[in-house]
């Protein structure tokens, strides 16, 4: 792989046609990762996802006592040899997540076990700085925990050790993350009274806490589930199992393909798609009503785009993570689109409802964004001017967006800090340009 630049710059390109291997999933990744690290011996992961999120989360279970091996060869191989639960951690630990929101929120779930107070931190106060965690400290900390946080939205700097903890019931919102919810999931199998948890409201991106439950139930952990997305209990005294997990493709990076071909237009053949996962059939979806012709043989799609796109209305929600080059898609389309039901994109890494529409309309997009929506009017006849310099605001889902603009705008566009996709997807560029992008290198 070669070294990432820090600014590229995107032109029209021809139409694009070939066949990418996308990334494996690094939402199935982070959970096996976790699951391997409270098992008591040797578990191992084929084809983990290549990504930061990745390795912030192996060198935090190597701080917490797994130790960690890796082959690299036909089949990528990761090797974790666990703590049985058992966390055996230094005094005064200190932990940087980095920028991975995924990673923080389930460590801070598992790290309530510590008898040592573990510290929390991140480099990126505007990102992951920012991002709010009180709902589940709240509820670690009603549970028995010793927490304490920066401010009153619970955002980095955390402290947290395991205080009095024994188990119960904790009652937690689901509007901001769901991925509260699946900390405490990890959790609670090894509470010495288990946990009954109640979600008080709506639950955000319920997928991601639908994958949480099947990596649980594969590593042997029993979850019960009385009311889908309100009510779980999880008995006590469980232990994780030793397994071996084989990693899928990643559906919101092949996301981002679709979104390039869709605009550049052509065909591509996208590999490594395991069908039925919730997630991916929706982004599949979402690009078939906009005009994509997309056929499946097994675990593989081939995606095709010759005709203008049209314009959709769609529940964002249900493909929280390609909302961003969903709506690049959209700008191209030859009526209005609306994507609603995204307010909780705000607290992402960056600001990606109103972040993303200052920049495409930087490049002459027309988008309106609301308090939990994004509306796009199409470009006209004129298209897409380009010829900017946008912004991605370290954030891996919008150097994407901007990346696929750039593809059929009538100027190049350049995109800054493009390091950053790194977080998801580390072959994005050189997997473009194998499909025929033109990307320019410029730093």
């Amino acid at each position: 792989m070669n070294t990432l630049p820090e600014i590229v710059r995107i032109h029209s390109s021809a139409p694009l046609s070939g066949t990418i291997v996308p990334p494996s999933s690094k939402y199935h990744t982070l959970r096996y990762i976790l699951a391997a690290f409270l098992a008591p011996g040797m578990s191992i992961i084929y084809y983990p996802a290549i990504s930061d999120d990745t390795d912030v989360l192996l060198q935090a279970c190597s701080h917490l006592g797994a130790h960690i091996g890796s082959q690299a060869n036909e089949r990528r191989i990761l090797s974790i040899r666990g703590t049985g639960g058992i966390l055996r951690t230094p005094p005064d630990v200190t932990i940087d997540v980095g920028n991975a929101g995924a990673v923080l929120r389930l460590l801070l779930g598992i790290c309530a076990l510590s008898p040592e107070t573990i510290t929390f931190t991140t480099l990126y106060a505007e990102s992951l700085g920012r991002r709010p965690n009180a709902d589940l400290l709240q509820a670690l900390s009603q549970l028995g925990a010793t927490v304490e946080s920066h401010s009153d939205e619970g955002t980095l700097p955390i402290k947290i050790s395991r205080g009095q903890i024994q188990g119960g019931k904790a009652r937690i919102s689901g509007k901001k993350s769901s991925q509260y919810i699946s900390a405490l999931l990890f959790l609670a199998p090894l509470l010495k009274e288990g946990l009954e948890i109640e979600i008080v409201d709506e639950l955000t991106s319920a997928f991601f806490l639908d994958l949480t439950i099947e990596v649980l139930e594969k590593a042997g952990i029993t979850v019960i589930t009385k009311d889908p997305y309100k009510h779980y209990v999880v008995p006590g005294m469980q232990q994780y199992q030793l397994r071996d997990y084989v990693i899928p493709g990643d559906y919101p990076s092949a996301a981002a393909l679709l979104a390039a071909v869709a605009i550049a237009k052509g065909a591509i053949t996208i590999a490594n798609l395991q069908p039925g996962d919730t997630n991916g059939e929706a982004i599949l979806e979402v690009f078939s009503e906009m005009g994509v012709q997309i056929t499946r043989t097994g675990n593989t799609i081939t995606a095709t785009s010759r005709e203008p796109l049209h314009g959709i209305v769609v529940d964002g929600n249900r493909t929280i993570d390609s909302v961003p080059v969903i709506a690049a898609a959209a700008c191209f389309a030859n009526s209005p689109s609306r994507i609603y039901n995204v307010a909780n994109l705000r607290l992402k890494e960056s600001d990606r409802i109103n972040d993303l529409a200052r920049e495409l309309n930087k490049a002459g997009c027309h988008v309106i964004p609301s308090a939990d929506s994004i509306e796009i009017q199409p470009a006209g006849l004129d298209g897409i001017q380009g010829g900017v310099e946008l912004d991605a605001h370290a954030d891996h889902r919008l150097i994407e967006a901007f990346v696929a603009i750039g593809l059929a705008s009538n100027r190049p566009i350049t995109v800054s800090n493009v390091f950053h996709i790194a977080k998801s997807y580390p072959l994005f560029f050189d997997d473009l340009i194998e499909l025929g992008a033109r990307i320019e290198r410029v730093f």
